[in-house]
Order: C-alpha cells, then sequence, then structure tokens
C-alpha cells in the first residue's frame, strides 16, 4: 500500500545525536505550530520537492546568507506587492540604460548615510569645488545634502518601505530641487514613494539569486522584462558604487559608507537592536542582552584612518559584500574605488583610502570667491 500513511508498528526508529542548538531551533518551529513529530515527518514526505531544496542548499548558514535569506522571506510579498502597483509608471518611464556611459571617465562620488559623512563635514567641504562628474546620493543623505548647498546628479533608493523613505523625501525642499535630480528607483520601491517623487525618475531592478530562493528572479523578471539589473549590495549606498561602474565612471570615491556606529553610540539607539532583543531570553538565542550585545556588536578599528566604531551583524555582512563588489571592479573593469569616509569599517586591499579634500584636489577645482 504504497499510499498508506499509518504508522507501522514493531519498528523502532532513533534519530542520532543533534547539537543542541540546532536541535531546540527546529523544536521551537515545531511547537510554535503545534505539531507532533508524525505530522513534521508526514509533511516533510508531502512537500518534498521543497525540503529536497532545503537539502540541496549549501550546508553552512554564512552571516551573509542568513541575512539574505531572512530578508527575502520577510520582504517577498512586500516586493512583489510594490512592483504590481508600480507596473503601469515602470513600463512608462526610462530604465537606467538612458544613463549608461553617460558620464565615460569622469569621477564620481557616491554619498552615503554614514555618521562621518557630517561629522567630517564633507559636504561643507563638496560646496568649495566644481565636481565635473555625477554625485550621487542615497535618499538617507539627500536634504543634508541639500541643507549644505550640494545638489546631486542622481538620488538613488533600494529600500522597499514607505515611512523610512517617504522621510527622506517628503520635504519642500526636497521638492524645489527635485527638476535637477534624476532618482533611480529599484522596482520593489513602495509606489507612494514613486508616485511622491516630483522629478524625472527611471528604474532599475535588484534580482534575487536562484540558489536562495528557486524561480522568484525568473518569475519577478517575466513581469518586467526588460528592465536591467544592478547589483545592490543590500544597501544604497552600496549599490551607488554600482551605478557610477555603469555610467562609466572611473574614479569612484565614497563618502558616508562607515558600515558602523562611532564608538561612544549608545547600542540602544543602533538601527537594529530591538530586533536583537527579540531574541534575548530563556530558551532564545541570547540568554541575556549583555550576551546579546558582546555577540552582535564588535569594536573596529580602521587600518589606514586609525579611527574607532563598533560594527554589527548587519552592517558587517553589507560591508563584505560591498567589499566582493569592489575586488570584482577593480580587478575585472579595471576601475580604482576611493573610500574616503575618514572612518568607519569599510576596508579592502583593492579601496585605495584618502582624504576627501585630497581627492577633490585632484578631480575637481576650487571655486572662486
Amino acid at each position: 500500500m504504497a499510499n498508506d500513511t499509518r504508522p507501522q508498528k514493531g519498528r523502532t526508529r532513533k534519530i542520532p545525536a543533534v547539537q543542541d542548538a540546532v536541535w531546540n531551533a527546529f523544536n521551537a518551529i515545531r511547537k510554535k505550530y503545534n505539531l507532533t513529530w508524525n505530522e513534521v515527518f508526514r509533511r516533510f514526505s508531502i512537500y518534498e520537492n521543497g525540503i529536497e531544496y532545503i537539502f540541496s542548499a549549501p550546508p553552512e548558514m554564512t552571516k551573509e546568507r542568513r541575512l539574505d535569506l531572512n530578508t527575502v522571506m520577510g520582504l517577498i510579498d512586500l516586493w512583489i506587492g510594490n512592483i504590481r502597483e508600480n507596473w503601469s509608471v515602470i513600463h512608462s518611464s526610462p530604465t537606467i540604460q538612458e544613463i549608461s556611459g553617460t558620464y565615460k571617465d569622469l569621477p564620481a562620488i557616491i554619498i552615503g548615510a554614514g555618521p562621518t559623512v557630517r561629522d567630517r563635514g564633507h559636504l561643507q567641504t563638496l560646496k568649495e569645488y566644481n565636481f565635473p562628474g555625477p554625485i550621487v546620493a542615497t535618499a538617507h543623505a539627500l536634504k543634508w545634502c541639500l541643507e549644505a548647498g550640494v545638489v546631486p546628479t542622481h538620488t538613488l533608493i533600494v529600500d522597499a518601505n514607505e515611512e523610512k523613505i517617504l522621510a527622506f523625501i517628503d520635504d519642500p525642499l526636497v521638492d524645489s530641487y527635485a527638476d535637477r535630480i534624476k532618482m533611480i528607483m529599484c522596482v520593489s520601491v513602495h509606489p507612494t514613494v514613486v508616485n511622491r517623487w516630483a522629478g524625472p525618475k527611471c528604474f532599475f531592478f535588484s534580482g534575487v539569486p536562484q540558489d536562495l530562493v528557486p524561480n522568484v528572479d525568473k518569475l519577478i523578471s517575466s513581469f518586467i522584462p526588460n528592465i536591467p539589473g544592478i547589483d545592490t549590495g543590500g544597501n544604497a549606498g552600496s549599490a551607488g558604487i554600482s551605478l557610477a561602474l555603469g555610467m562609466g565612471c572611473n574614479p569612484l570615491c565614497t563618502i558616508g559608507l562607515d558600515f558602523a556606529y562611532p564608538k561612544d553610540f549608545p547600542y540602544s539607539q543602533t538601527q537594529y537592536y530591538e530586533a536583537w532583543m527579540q531574541s534575548v531570553g530563556e530558551g532564545k538565542a541570547y540568554p541575556t542582552e549583555e550576551d546579546m550585545i558582546k555577540k552582535i556588536y564588535h569594536p573596529y578599528k580602521h587600518p589606514v584612518f586609525k579611527t574607532e566604531c563598533y560594527t554589527d551583524f548587519v552592517y558587517e555582512v553589507f560591508a563584505k559584500s560591498t567589499v566582493e563588489m569592489v575586488k570584482h571592479y577593480a580587478t575585472v573593469y579595471n576601475r580604482t574605488i576611493i573610500n574616503a569616509t575618514e572612518g568607519g569599517a569599510f576596508y579592502s586591499s583593492h579601496l585605495k583610502c584618502m582624504k576627501f579634500r585630497t581627492f577633490l584636489d585632484r578631480y575637481a577645482t576650487r571655486r572662486q570667491g
């Protein structure tokens, strides 16, 4: 009886020893859905195709893969919903193809929202110069730029969150400059944000790797054909590096890509602190808040700038993915990527580190008067 689902009597099965952490994590899911062990294994049998994917996945869950998987599984419904709502705007708007190669061999500046961009007065410094190439600012840094008298040529949005991004662009000052700034948006940006932007805009696609969630990338690509993609590195600052590469720029200079917090910044005010706190308590990943802080947050001293800060799990993943991006662009595309943050935790042997004013003195001209 091939379809007989009744448990067979007289057969004893033993499960080999399993590490406590692995067992507890799996058992917590079983208890959450109030399943008996028989029901758990019955579901394994029913959904064998999906289970086979899990078994064929890489055996080690790296920090990068864990963050990528949690992000995709947590946000995929939002992404798909946003793309559906944006469909008509996407298909009636330009793509990033229109800016491909438009700044060939000109220098570029990518402005992130790390604390050094204001602590070091980099925007005020930039205002002193006439810069010949594109200035790409993340949405988070846009108002800071405009308040300092710096008007970016491009602004970039990757995040699909409505409230978070509206806080950066829903502003009279931003509106007054919108017609001079090209907004580069991922297709999954929230439709309210897409429609709120009053200036020119174009779209790109940030894919989901096949080995992370099978078929999702193919399905989305079929829904929005002919939309070029770029490597975002999981955040807008890193995506700005990819964008500048596509525009043909060389060198590419970053400021505000810290991937870190100042060393005296309170842990409780960091971006993901409340999320980490959900993992604190009896039977959870971290027994106490002190234990969580010790394992999640790590001090960092920059090997070139000699500044001190600290990172967390998410920033470490962002930094590592961006380092891999920089290595690829430097070796394959022969681009020079410069880190002029003068701090933070962004470092690679493929990066040139220098003070921002030094970069501007080399690649820009001082304003007169």
